[in-house]
């Protein structure tokens, strides 16, 4: 017989202890105890508009998921849990069978063929159980006043400096009732790698059964077949079969990979389908001066990693599908990203995001799942993080995309520089992880990918938030200073930085249920999870602008323009540096609810300033005034000469223009051209390049602005469906021109460009997409109120 693999997922109850007495309700699942009671009407959806105040009960109640579950026929039946979170113990007919405390691995449980049988899934709730575990085991220090590091639960349902606790509980994965008799596959594991220009597939199977014999299919636009024995590993060479290649180094090209379990008659009883790339990983970490390059070299090339960090796309993982992460994707893609870091505070993110990552070329770095903390090296955490990562590793061994393990997200970092000494005592801390467990884990299962012990690190000195190799975050920017001081740095690999500003307008007032946003607002304030975020926005603000703004849409857009300069001025450093950087990820692409926070895109999809100041510092090409004295420089990452003229204009602080000049510019491929502005500029005032298509703007100083001529130009739209075309006719200077409809719109709303650097007498044009023709009509109706600017916004009365 072929094995049966039926989903468990009707008829289940959730039993749980509200604050309006024990109550049962109707459960769903791969789902949580949060979504069920959002979908009885007894919480709002945080991701919208509920909050943590109404929900703080859930964090301490025990829960209890039953259904009935009918098994008969022949064969071997067994129960397969592909997610359970946490603190789970599994129950049939009333029989104790399973205890677990890891959301982020499988289990197994076989049951006697019955007509029906009742499954019972008990869950403790994670905080108190969290809070006895410290008790007993002592403090294992980490940043925040919530023990997630003593069980393997995602980090982040904790809360974290971004968002929301919730601290839940369910079935967050599939639950399946398996059928079998001859032969089962209980896993496949493919690795793929390049040997002396020769592609190969290295194939590891692992099940239980008399059936033997192993057949694997590969199709593409190459085929071949191969044998092999079950519980075997066994490598083949694949001489003409096609490389994957990263973004950019040519076409991602994937081949399909079917192994079929073979029993006695030559019948097929199980099979595994998963698609391939064959790619070479390496990591090039050469001596040069007095540093040594960090970069990531796939087929041999270097890929200059234009990345984002990504954390999980809601505060319950279960909800994110896979169109939900196709749309992410796509847009990541459009905006020239090639490199993902997947955060070790979260999960290890289904296939469907590795598939599109494959797809795509985008590369990925993938942390194992430990952040900011120290963890307990007891037998029972060894055991269970030796179950977990043997499971991620074996699971995401065919994706090629997936170039690079890391240990975890600043744990490393933490032992060193954030005073876990005292409270620690000498306990073991979490290195066993980092440099022996895991390590040897990919050693024995997976060799194609580089692996590093953790983020930030450094390979040169014994401090890892040494900047003259390895990995390098940089938090004293947002934290403390201006972000024109990114441009001090010169990091081996900027792993992580980042700048804080408000979610969109929409997705804020929708949350906290205002029509105006005011930064001195304490409701407001329960979205701001930074440190002091809200001062250090204001204190930003401080540092840009004369005028005070603390509420409303002025200070909305001031904020979100800062924060977007910030990214800017981040992102071209960085790749202004290609010659001795080689990567600048960008904390955060995205957020998990409505958020003031350093994503780039919002929790319901917006895309904030900051976004589009991404995508023009992503660009192959790219213009950027740098440091003090605003030198302008050229980096042309296409595999084309970069030739044109060059003009560059000279204003006063005004806004009047004093001085344009122009000259022929050539720049090589992969390669950048620096042009001294000192001298040539004034000591206040603005700078404009343009060559080609692509064009930059800055202050000339670093002071905040005062003054800046009003805009002089005619603003018209016209309304297509639910398209608002809107044209600027400008007879002044006008910088930073952005349009922001979601002031006036009731849901998502995207728009062609923001930011303009507009010059006197230019016409620009812009589109604006609603979701709903009535939004497009109110847009259309308020075009001036939308339409923002630097001079709009330091000629708007402080407040």
């Amino acid at each position: 017989m072929h094995v049966a693999r039926n989903e468990i997922n009707s008829g289940f109850t959730l039993h749980i202890q509200t604050p309006s007495g024990l109550q049962d309700f109707p459960a769903t699942v791969p789902g949580s105890i949060h979504t069920d009671l959002i979908a009885a009407g007894v919480i709002g959806d945080i991701r919208i508009n509920g909050t943590e105040v109404e929900q703080a009960w859930i964090r301490n109640a025990d829960s209890t998921y039953k259904t009935n579950v009918s098994v008969t026929g022949p064969g071997k039946h067994e129960l397969h849990f592909a997610g359970l979170d946490t603190l789970a113990t599994v129950s049939i007919n009333g029989q104790e069978r399973l205890v677990t405390e890891n959301m982020h691995r499988s289990f197994v449980i076989e049951i006697d063929p019955n007509d029906s049988i009742d499954l019972q899934i008990d869950f403790k709730a994670p905080l108190p159980e969290a809070i006895a575990r410290q008790e007993q085991m002592g403090i294992y220090p980490n940043p925040y006043n919530m023990p997630y590091n003593y069980f393997r639960k995602m980090a982040c349902s904790f809360g974290w400096d971004w968002g929301p606790i919730t601290g839940s509980s369910g079935i967050w994965k599939p639950i399946t009732l398996t059928t079998w008799d001859s032969g089962i596959l209980d896993s496949v594991v493919l690795v793929t790698d390049v040997v002396n220009s020769i592609p190969t597939l290295k194939v590891a199977t692992h099940g239980r059964g008399e059936a033997t014999k192993v057949r694997i299919k590969i199709s593409g636009n190459h085929e071949a077949e191969f044998e092999a024995t079950l519980n075997s590993t066994a490598t083949f060479q694949l001489p003409g079969f096609d490389l994957w290649q990263p973004r950019g180094f040519g076409d991602p090209v994937l081949y399909t990979v079917i192994v079929q379990l073979i029993d006695s008659h030559g019948e097929v009883v199980d099979e595994s389908i998963k698609r391939v790339g064959f790619r070479h990983v390496e990591l090039d970490q050469s001596n040069f001066n007095d540093r040594q390059m960090f970069a990531i070299m796939v087929n041999g090339q270097r890929v200059w990693a234009r990345g984002v960090n990504w954390i999980p796309d809601d505060p319950f993982p279960h909800r994110v599908t896979r169109a939900d992460y196709a749309k992410k994707i796509e847009d990541l893609y459009s905006v020239e990203v090639n490199a993902i870091r997947v955060w070790g505070g979260g999960i290890y993110e289904s296939d469907d995001f590795y598939d599109l990552c494959d797809e795509k070329g985008i590369i990925v770095w993938q942390d194992f799942l430990f952040a900011c903390a120290a963890y307990p090296e007891d037998q029972k955490t060894i055991a269970e993080v030796t179950a977990e990562a043997t499971e991620a590793i074996s699971r995401l061994a065919n994706h090629p995309s997936l170039v690079l393990w890391c240990g975890g997200n600043e744990c490393l970092e933490g032992f060193q520089h954030w005073d876990w000494q005292e409270p620690l005592a000498g306990k073991p801390w979490g290195s066993k992880y980092y440099f022996e467990i895991l390590p040897n884990l990919l050693k024995q299962i997976d060799q194609s990918r580089a692996y590093i012990p953790g983020s930030p690190f450094s390979t040169l000195s014994e401090d890892v938030k040494d900047f003259a190799s390895g990995t390098n975050h940089i938090w004293d920017v947002w934290n403390e200073r201006g972000y024109q001081r990114y441009e001090e740095y010169s990091p081996s690999f900027a792993a992580e930085f980042g700048y804080n500003g408000p979610g969109s307008w929409q997705t804020l007032t929708k949350a906290i249920g205002k029509s105006n946003l005011d930064s001195k607002d304490p409701q407001l304030a329960t979205h701001q999870k930074a440190f002091d975020g809200m001062d250090k926005i204001a204190a930003g603000l401080k540092r840009e602008f004369v005028s005070e703004f603390t509420e409303g849409p002025a200070w909305y857009f001031a904020a979100q323009l800062v924060q977007a300069r910030a990214v800017e001025v981040g992102l071209k450093h960085f790749r202004s540096q290609f010659e001795t950087c080689s990567g600048s990820v960008l904390w955060q692409y995205n957020d998990m609810w409505p958020a003031l926070s350093w994503a780039v895109k919002d929790s319901a999809g917006s895309r904030k300033l900051s976004w589009y100041a991404m995508r023009e510092a992503y660009r192959p090409r790219v213009l950027h005034f740098s440091g003090e004295n605003r030198a302008l420089v050229i980096v042309n990452d296409s595999a084309q000469v970069w030739r044109d003229q060059l003009y560059l204009i000279i204003l006063d602080e005004l806004g009047n223009i004093l001085e344009t000049k122009n000259q022929a510019i050539e720049v090589a491929a992969h390669s950048k051209h620096t042009i001294t502005m000192r001298g040539f500029i004034p000591d206040q005032g603005y700078v404009v390049a343009q060559l080609g298509d692509i064009r930059t703007a800055r202050s000339v100083s670093d002071k905040p602005v005062a003054v800046l001529n009003k805009v002089d130009a005619e603003l018209t739209a016209e309304l297509n469906g639910s398209c608002v075309e809107v044209t600027i006719r400008s007879h002044s200077f006008v910088f930073e021109f952005s349009l922001l409809p979601e002031l006036v719109a009731h849901e998502v709303v995207s728009v062609s460009a923001q930011r303009l650097t507009i010059l006197p007498n230019e016409r620009k044009t812009i589109e604006i997409f609603a979701s709903t023709i009535e939004d497009a009509q109110l847009i259309h109706a308020s075009i001036k109120d939308i339409a923002w600017s630097l001079n709009r916004l330091v000629g708007s009365p402080a407040k």
